[in-house]
C-alpha cells in the first residue's frame, strides 16, 4: 500500500503485512515525523464522507483482460474521460479495434469525488480501493494514463514521458500474478501537445499486438 505522511505529505510504499490489525507507529523517511497508523481508521474515514450520489467505480466490461486507469474526472463529466478528451479516447480505442464496452475503465478519483482530490486522507482510502479494484478485475494488461495515476499507483515521481514506450510488471500488495503494465498518454495531453500523437500511436500498436490484433 501507499502511505502518506500527515506532516509533509510525502508518499511511500509499505507492505500490508507490516501493519498489524492493532496498528503501529510509522516514521517518515523524509521529515522523520512519527505517527500512529491503523488501516481500520483509514477505512472508517470513508464512512464520514458526505456523498449524496451513487459512485460508479468501473465503466465498461468488468471482466475485460485490459484495464485502462485514468487520473481524475471533472465534476461535470458524465462518464470517465468525457468531452473533447473522451472523443479522442474513443478514437484511440477505435484505432486498435476496441471500444468502451470491451475494456474496463477506472478513474483513480471517481466521478462525483473530484472535490476530494487534495484530501490526503481520502487519497489514502482511494489508494486501497483502487488496489482492490485491480485485484477484483484482475486484468492481464493494465494501461496507466496520466502523471497523477503514475504517482498514486506506482508511488513514483516520474512522468508519462519517462515511462511510456515499454512494458513493465505491476503488482498490488495482494497480487500473486503481476499485470503487464504500460503507460499511455492521456487524451488531454495529446490535445495540448499534438506532436506526441506519434508516440501514442506506437504505444497503441503495441497494446493491439499484445491483445492479438
Amino acid at each position: 500500500m501507499i502511505i502518506t505522511c500527515p506532516n509533509c505529505n510525502k508518499q511511500f510504499k509499505i507492505d500490508n503485512s507490516l501493519i498489524p490489525d492493532e496498528g503501529r507507529d510509522l516514521q517518515c523517511g523524509s521529515c522523520n515525523h512519527i505517527w500512529f497508523y491503523k488501516i481500520e481508521e483509514q477505512n472508517n474515514e470513508l464512512l464520514k464522507l458526505n456523498i449524496n450520489q451513487p459512485i460508479n467505480l468501473v465503466e465498461g466490461d468488468k471482466n475485460s483482460k485490459i484495464l485502462f486507469f485514468y487520473g481524475k474526472c471533472d465534476i461535470t463529466d458524465e462518464k470517465i474521460i468525457d468531452k473533447a478528451s473522451g472523443e479522442l479516447f474513443d478514437k484511440m480505442l477505435s484505432s486498435i479495434k476496441l471500444d468502451r464496452k470491451q475494456i474496463s475503465l477506472v478513474s483513480y478519483i471517481p466521478r462525483g469525488l473530484s472535490e476530494f482530490d487534495n484530501n490526503h486522507k481520502m487519497n489514502s482510502i482511494l489508494q486501497l480501493i483502487n488496489y482492490r479494484l485491480i485485484e477484483l478485475i484482475n486484468p492481464k494488461y493494465l494501461i496507466i494514463m496520466s502523471n497523477y495515476c503514475i504517482k498514486m499507483l506506482l508511488a513514483a515521481d516520474l512522468s508519462s514521458m519517462s515511462l511510456r514506450g515499454k512494458w513493465f510488471d505491476f503488482n498490488t500488495p495482494n497480487d500473486v500474478v503481476p499485470k503487464k503494465c504500460r503507460v499511455l498518454y492521456e487524451p488531454s495531453l495529446l490535445i495540448n501537445n499534438p506532436e506526441l500523437k506519434k508516440d501514442a500511436w506506437e504505444d497503441l500498436k503495441e497494446i493491439k499486438k499484445q491483445l492479438g490484433g
